[in-house]
């Protein structure tokens, strides 16, 4: 159509020299929310430098996006916004020279856009495998910004098996259960965008599954009463050993002991009639007079007989 309309175009204005021939092969080309226009050159265009200029128009007029590029392509992504709708155009331009606008077909960024695959990684433990998916870069916004709803469709299988399940969820990190144990799976997820756009496929990644570690009731119950037996025999055992270690040690270092003669005589109080009234009285109190002595006067020879004589009756 778009092919069409420019030969149109170009047909009307044939009868002017100075028109030169529209770029062939538009398209709008869109991944995960970016939007470039490409084309061809015109045909029997060897040998020519030509320009091309690309505009774009939401609700009011055209607005230039490239002018006079010599690249086959324009990138409108950040001159868009995610919801609106718009119309692309381009042109031949060569010198003072131009051709017709070859224009699209109006559209809208989130319906166009093909949203790539996610990334998926598996994990097995304990006989499960954990699927976690991470959403492909847009180059605007984010899938739950865009799109109202977004779900997952995991498809996994036995490796070399035809069956496959499937599995739906909103979550990105979802569980494979009742798995065989040392089997080798393979997952496969793609996105689900308001039921009724999907992304491109993941691509098929396997893991094998490791055995459950699931610790069965009864066997919790064993281990129980096993460890309490170990830990019953092992407090005794150690007892004994201590018993033994020290009547061994009491053996070879015996303690000292008195003779039972020693020990009731000190067992014994002291009975003494003399030993209990000595311990009842009470100490007698020193008599004592206090006596100076003067070197620096001579004392006649009869006062100090005198005085000697008095010291003598009072120790007497």
């Amino acid at each position: 159509m778009l092919t069409l309309l420019a030969a149109l175009l170009y047909s009307s204005a044939s009868g002017r020299a100075e028109q030169l021939p529209p770029p062939k092969n538009v398209t709008l080309k869109s991944y995960n929310m970016g939007l470039v226009l490409e084309w061809d050159p015109p045909q029997n265009s060897t040998g020519r430098n030509f320009k091309y200029s690309a505009e774009y128009k939401g609700w009011s007029n055209f607005e230039a996006e490239c002018n006079g590029t010599s690249s086959l392509s324009c990138d409108f992504t950040n001159s868009i916004t995610s919801f609106g709708t718009y119309t692309f155009r381009v042109r031949t331009e060569l010198e003072e020279r131009s051709s017709v606008w070859v224009m699209t077909e109006e559209v809208a960024l989130d319906k166009i856009t093909a949203i790539g695959p996610p990334y998926v990684r598996l994990l097995s433990r304990k006989g499960e495998i954990e699927v976690d998916i991470t959403d492909p870069v847009l180059r605007k916004s984010d899938l739950s910004n865009i799109y109202s709803k977004v779900s997952y469709v995991i498809h996994y299988w036995i490796e070399g098996k035809l069956k496959k399940e499937e599995l739906r969820g909103e979550q990105r990190k979802v569980m494979l259960q009742n798995l065989t144990p040392k089997v080798c799976y393979c997952v496969q997820v793609q996105i689900l965008l308001d039921d009724n756009k999907t992304s491109w496929p993941s691509n098929v990644t396997c893991e094998i599954n490791t055995n459950s570690d699931e610790i069965k009731p009864w066997l919790i119950a064993v281990v129980l009463v096993v460890s309490s037996i170990v830990t019953m025999v092992s407090a005794i055992l150690i007892f004994l050993v201590v018993m033994c270690v020290y009547k061994v040690i009491r053996y070879l270092h015996p303690q000292p002991t008195l003779p039972e003669d020693f020990k009731q005589y000190f067992s014994e109080m002291p009975q003494s009639s003399i030993f209990l009234a000595m311990q009842n009285s009470h100490q007698p109190e020193e008599l004592y007079y206090e006596v100076s002595i003067v070197a620096d006067q001579e004392v006649p020879t009869s006062q100090l007989d005198l005085q000697d004589t008095e010291c003598l009756k009072l120790n007497t």
